[in-house]
């Protein structure tokens, strides 16, 4: 793997930034060993955090080939070895930029070109493999977080209004974009007249999203907008006990909204655990009905899970009871041409 990883290489520490509570990394926390480039200060200069002396540390790691900040395990890309290689960079195949990095081991970067937002955990549900409580910032509830949380917003408005650039948010990687009512007043915030490239990607679980909810961010509809839906079963039964708080009924119906916007990329995901993963057939079909894409991905104890609860879930541990019925259902009933494996790709045969 390590010989392989030094022929190739990820753009995404010149072109990706998630902004977390408090902290400010160039991928995803547990794909980059929690290695983070910058810290959520009163004094937040995100420009200057994005170039920080971190920020280029890590970039110097994926120049020299080593991927020694990243975990190779838990990161998607390299577990199905789709990273780029370093010759088609170099012979202009991924565009000039990147071929610009690699030619001459840039360090510094223009502004991110995507923005995960996980600052605000604030969310409609409670699922057990993601908090021990429901959680809900507002100025009721957590006056001085929610305070906080409208700060980041603001510097966020302000970097992304700042001049015309490309950039795609991902609202949101910690809570529900249409839960929190911090990431909806953002959302009514956006103003594509002063930036109109802006794109969003909405990762959400979808319980929210109806026709009521959507009229109210008419500002956002002219932009290019994806989602994530994040279903984690293919029937009511599995999706009852990981979706704690959802609604299957009322999300089955929203799909139905979803697909008449006619957005250009809708994808299903599923987390992978004890309690679902014999539903993963049911899972695709559900996509494959709405010609969505789908995903499914590895459960991860986020520290909501003891070590002993967290094996009795973990049923890609070899030793776990049901991990050969598991490995059996994804290699017998599972085929679609727009479902990605994701970490879950060493299982199939």
């Amino acid at each position: 793997m390590s010989n392989d990883l030094a022929t190739r290489f990820c753009d995404r520490p010149w072109t990706f930034l998630e902004i977390q509570e408090k902290s400010l990394y160039n991928c995803c926390p547990r794909w980059v060993n929690l290695n983070e480039i910058g810290d959520i200060t009163p004094e937040l200069d995100f420009a200057k955090e994005w170039n920080s002396d971190r920020s280029k540390a890590f970039r110097r790691n994926i120049l020299d080939g080593s991927f020694s900040m990243c975990n190779k395990e838990e990161c998607p890309m390299i577990q199905n070895k789709t990273l780029p290689k370093r010759t088609d960079i170099l012979n202009g195949k991924h565009g000039e930029r990147l071929k610009q990095i690699v030619q001459w081991d840039l360090e510094i970067s223009d502004l991110p070109a995507t923005i995960n937002l996980c600052y605000d955990r604030s969310c409609n549900l409670e699922c057990p493999s993601c908090r021990n409580k429901k959680i809900f910032y507002n100025e009721k509830n957590f006056p001085e977080r929610y305070k906080q949380v409208l700060k980041i917003n603001d510097k966020l408005l302000q970097m992304i209004h700042s001049k015309p650039h490309d950039v795609n948010l991902i609202i949101t990687g910690s809570g529900d974009p249409f839960g929190s009512p911090s990431f909806f007043e953002l959302m009514k915030k956006i103003n594509p007249r002063l930036n109109p490239k802006i794109s969003l990607t909405l990762q959400t679980n979808g319980v929210l999203w109806d026709e009521k909810r959507w009229a109210k961010l008419k500002n956002i509809h002219t932009l290019n907008i994806s989602t994530i839906i994040s279903l984690d079963g293919g029937i009511k039964e599995h999706y009852d006990k990981v979706r704690v708080g959802g609604d299957w009924n009322r999300l089955m119906k929203n799909l139905t909204f979803i697909k008449s916007l006619n957005l250009p990329w809708v994808r299903l995901d599923m987390c992978v655990q004890k309690n679902n993963y014999q539903s993963i057939p049911e899972f695709i079909e559900i996509a494959k009905q709405h010609n969505f894409d789908s995903y499914t991905s590895r459960i991860f104890n986020w520290g909501t899970f003891t070590e002993g609860k967290f094996d009795e879930h973990n049923i890609f541990d070899k030793k776990h009871p049901e991990h050969k019925k598991m490995v059996e259902i994804i290699n017998r009933d599972c085929q679609y041409d727009k479902h990605d494996w994701g970490n879950l790709t060493d299982f199939i045969k």
